[in-house]
């Protein structure tokens, strides 16, 4: 099989191309052949498919999404994608996949650029750029920004801008100048800081007797860089130079990457006559290490990978750990600088820039230029004027040393520039609370991005303050002082200096006041600098107008994280101005994005926009927002619902123009399952929100929308959350139909959640209402749902009684799908009692109208019925055959209950055919489904298995 990464994600086998399902099995497929040869767990997969926002299915839906991918690849296909824990793997030959080919070419040309055999090395640096087809997986741009996947996506772009820089050095030697010029040109603009495509440029114009432009690039360049950087252009864009004052300009070769560094003497002088520190001055300035650290496994470890990837490649960019106020980036970069200090003999400088003071008392980059050449020795009468040159003297003393450099709490990336040194062998490290993507876009700096800590870490951190004693004395207070601190570090550490100034008071009495206390007074320290709100403030301060009261809004959505669409018809904005605020919200680390290109907040920040809301918000403005959000929703679920069910009578909804909501688009059946998968949390909560602030008529119709998925998926208990709501809706409201429905709705979630005597009372309400209102079809409807809960209750006779009655009215009113569902429900029942000639005439009649009208679930439950009517006449074959279908069309359409029990019955007929591993497969899916579900059919399954 071959892959290709160079563009959007490809695969093919020996037959010809493969088509890839859906986004998130594509996602799949892109992340592991990024780890090709490498276990990648189950949780990274998880969090890259979904974000933060796991859904409870999570688990299933990996399962699902693998068996798709192994079923896309074919038998050979499969075989390489293994399930090792803690996760999966896929094996991929060497030379599979475009990117192998790539680099093998480019490998070719760096051999024969060193032998300066330039028709080699243009021939391989073309066929290497023949093979791109875009950006690296390009329609998979959630991908590139993770930073898990992003660094293997750019070191690809940089593989390819690499061929171009050679491609074009091959044409200058080969005297190829015809649109070379023009190209390099368009390059320069794209790459404004790749000296190279501008060194080329200077050349090919000298070449071609255009020497005033070649000085014009020159000059541009070097403002660019100035501008941009506080650098100058490099030693070979300054040879260029040199060799077109001189009249020549013919290329010359740049030197190996690889040349030793010269060893440090023992003392230096600078350009403009300055000594460098003599050998035995060896600062060493960190700060002292936290004794309460704990946690931070993986940071650490991300750390240390990044220092080893420095050792063996002879050095490596700044690092920049980010994370929003109080989550601990200077503890844990003071922590881990302590533990590889020896690895920087020379020293180790430290300097708190202090951009996010309260007080606007920032260092500037001229006075931290001063104080890290002071550092390193150099007398204050020593120290030069201009800021440009105090970074050369700064960058002429490190050169060739081994500095640890913190530089803590930096603003932007233009306050750290001036200060990075040129060398390869120190290790500059930074901590801010914006992302510093310039750093890390330009100077090949690697992020390490802080959350809030695990609930174990942060349970270790509050154990390290209070003493194991008090924990060991009150456990359960522990836990919920570690989520009343939303797991944030310098929350616990609030925490634990109040348990710590207080001995006598007990950790229970300490929470009871946390819970008491007004929202983040509970986490008000004795200076700003351990008060968690003023912490906070100082992030948010930051921000623009829009971007500030964006913040503010996003208290209103109840979800874990919310998409950029959402956002969009929760503040009225159009989606390209929302992205650009929750980038700059991200860049402040006052937000996540996760790689589902979702966003979030800890609890935390959730608190501080509220109080920030009621503060700056008029309250209608508020409930305006939950108003336009909860249209956006219900507009996107009802065609979502209508994907999943084309027989569902769908609800008048209000106008969408002039009222700030775009709902999402969804395409098909598999976009809306995942839709509402990944808004699951907020979609309930969103009914609830909209019930309490009166918002009745949308609060109604979003949970009549959402039946279909809830029950579907088997979320009953969601499910009678919602309709509760619904039905005190519909009462404040008045409208019988409405009632109706949502006793209905409601009777139908409580059936599985064993309140079976609720159900049957809210049956007869609604049977009783919508009689009242002669409304026949409601009355069928609630027959259907009677006769579900008399067999659920073995009761065959009554649920068939129900079952005719409702095929009766659907008869009477010409309803094709209800008469269908009727039908096959009473075939079914015939069934059991021994009528399987005409049993089977019924369902089959059914499957002929569902077929038609293209109601995917009910035809499959009637592929379930089938399989019983073959199954009670002993044709065991035709019964397996039957059940798998079934099982088959209800997970494609997400009905994982259903799923679950016609994979019961395929395990029954497999067993009773004599084939026990077909059984055991099919139990042992039957079950896990059950057991997702929290159902008590997965007992009785359970027990199948275990003979």
């Amino acid at each position: 099989m071959r892959f290709g990464l160079l563009g959007p994600l490809t695969a093919q086998d020996a037959a010809g191309p493969l088509v890839i399902g859906s986004t998130k099995v594509r996602i799949l497929l892109g992340i592991l052949l990024l780890k090709r040869g490498q276990v990648v767990s189950s949780d990274d997969l998880k969090a890259a498919l979904w974000g933060t926002a796991l859904p409870a299915t999570a688990s299933s839906s990996l399962h699902n999404h693998v068996t798709r991918l192994r079923r896309t690849l074919g038998p050979e296909g499969a075989a390489r994608l293994r399930s090792v824990p803690p996760g999966y793997v896929l094996d991929v030959d060497r030379g599979a996949l475009d990117s192998d080919r790539h680099e093998e070419l480019l490998g070719t040309a760096r051999t024969a650029r060193l032998r300066e055999d330039w028709p080699t090395v243009r021939r391989a640096c073309a066929a290497a750029l023949e093979l791109w087809r875009g950006s690296p997986l390009a329609d998979l741009p959630g991908l590139g920004h993770s930073l898990q996947y992003g660094p293997g996506l750019q070191a690809l772009d940089e593989a390819r801008l690499v061929a171009l820089e050679w491609r074009c050095e091959a044409d200058l030697w080969l005297g190829r100048y015809d649109g070379l010029a023009a190209e390099l040109y368009a390059l320069t603009e794209q790459h404004p800081l790749r000296e190279g495509f501008h060194r080329h440029l200077m050349l090919a114009l000298h070449r071609t007797d255009r020497q005033a432009e070649a000085l014009a690039v020159f000059h541009r360049l070097r403002r660019i860089l100035a501008d941009e950087l506080g650098v100058s252009p490099g030693r070979a864009v300054q040879e260029a130079l040199a060799d077109i004052l001189r009249g020549h300009g013919e290329p010359t070769s740049e030197a190996p990457a690889s040349a030793p560094a010269p060893a440090p003497a023992t003392a230096q002088t600078a350009g403009d006559g300055t000594a460098s520190p003599a050998t035995g001055h060896i600062p060493a300035q960190l700060p002292p290490v936290s004794r309460y650290f704990s946690g931070r496994r993986a940071e650490l470890a991300r750390l240390d990978a990044l220092l080893d990837d420095a050792r063996r490649h002879a050095g490596t960019g700044p690092i920049v750990v980010s994370g929003p106020g109080g989550v601990g980036k200077t503890t844990l970069a003071v922590h881990w600088a302590h533990r590889v200090r020896t690895d920087f003999p020379d020293g180790q400088l430290h300097l708190n820039l202090r951009g996010f003071a309260p007080d606007g008392s920032a260092v500037t980059p001229d006075g931290a230029l001063r104080s890290l050449l002071e550092g390193l020795g150099v007398p204050r009468a020593r120290v030069p004027a201009s800021q440009e040159a105090r970074t050369a003297l700064f960058r002429t003393l490190t050169d060739g040393r081994r500095y640890l450099i913190l530089l803590d709490n930096a603003r932007d990336a233009a306050h750290v520039r001036p200060l990075l040194t040129g060398s390869t062998t120190s290790l500059t490290v930074v901590t801010s609370r914006d992302q510093l993507l310039g750093l890390v876009a330009v100077e090949d700096a690697q992020p390490v991005a802080l959350d809030v800590l695990s609930p174990d870490e942060a349970r270790e951190l509050l154990t390290a303050r209070v003493g194991h004693a008090r924990v060991a004395a009150d456990p359960g207070a522990v836990d919920e002082a570690v989520e009343l601190a939303a797991r944030l570090p310098l929350a616990l550490a609030v925490v634990g200096a109040r348990a710590a100034v207080t001995p006598a008071l007990s950790l229970t009495r300490l929470v009871e006041r946390l819970r008491r206390a007004r929202g983040l007074d509970a986490f008000t320290g004795s200076d700003a600098w351990s008060d968690v709100r003023a912490v906070l403030s100082w992030s948010y301060e930051t921000l623009s107008t829009d971007a500030a009261h964006l913040f503010r809004l996003l208290a209103v959505h109840p979800g874990p994280a919310i998409t950029v669409s959402v956002a969009g018809s929760l503040a009225a904005l159009p989606s390209p101005r929302v992205h650009a605020l929750l980038t700059e919200l991200a860049e402040a680390n006052l937000v996540t994005e996760g790689a589902d290109g979702r966003y979030a907040f800890h609890d935390l920040l959730r608190t501080y926009a509220v109080e920030l809301g009621e503060q700056a918000d008029a309250g209608t403005s508020r409930r305006t927002a939950l108003r336009r959000m909860t249209e956006h929703y219900l507009h996107t679920a009802q065609r979502g619902a209508l994907l999943m069910d084309p027989q569902l009578a769908p609800v008048g909804l209000p106008p969408k123009a002039g009222r700030g909501v775009d709902p999402e688009h969804l395409a098909d059946i598999g976009e809306a399952r995942e839709w509402f998968t990944g808004e699951h949390p907020a979609l309930v909560e969103t009914v609830v929100r909209a019930g309490a602030a009166g918002l009745d008529l949308a609060c109604w119709q979003l949970a009549y929308v959402l039946k279909t998925y809830l029950s579907w998926g088997g979320h009953w208990a969601d499910g009678a959350k919602v309709q509760t709501a619904a039905l005190e809706a519909a009462e404040r409201m008045g409208d019988a139909t409405a009632r109706a429905r949502a006793h209905r709705s409601l009777a139908a979630a409580l059936r599985w959640t064993a309140r079976d005597p609720e159900a049957g009372t809210h049956l007869r309400r609604a049977l009783d209402l919508f009689s009242a209102e002669e409304d026949l079809l409601g009355q069928a409807d609630v027959h259907l749902d009677l006769a579900g809960r008399y067999e659920q209750r073995e009761r065959p006779d009554e649920a068939l009684n129900h079952n005719q009655r409702a095929l009766d009215l659907f008869r009477a009113l010409g309803h094709r799908s209800g008469e269908a569902k009727a039908l096959n429900n009473v075939g079914y029942f015939q069934a059991l009692l021994g009528n399987h000639a005409e049993a089977l005439a019924m369902c089959d009649a059914a499957r002929l109208v569902f077929e038609e009208l293209g109601d995917r679930r009910s035809l499959a439950l009637t592929w379930d019925s089938l399989g019983v009517v073959h199954q009670e006449t002993g044709d065991l074959e035709r019964a397996a055959h039957c059940f798998r279908v079934s099982a088959s069309g209800l997970r494609e359409v997400g009905a994982a209950y259903h799923e679950a029990v016609a994979l019961d019955h395929l395990g029954d007929v497999e067993s009773a055919a004599g084939r026990p591993e077909r059984a055991r497969e099919a139990w042992q899916g039957a079950w896990e489904l059950l057991d997702v579900l929290r159902h008590d059919d997965a007992e009785a399954v359970g027990r199948k298995l275990g003979r």
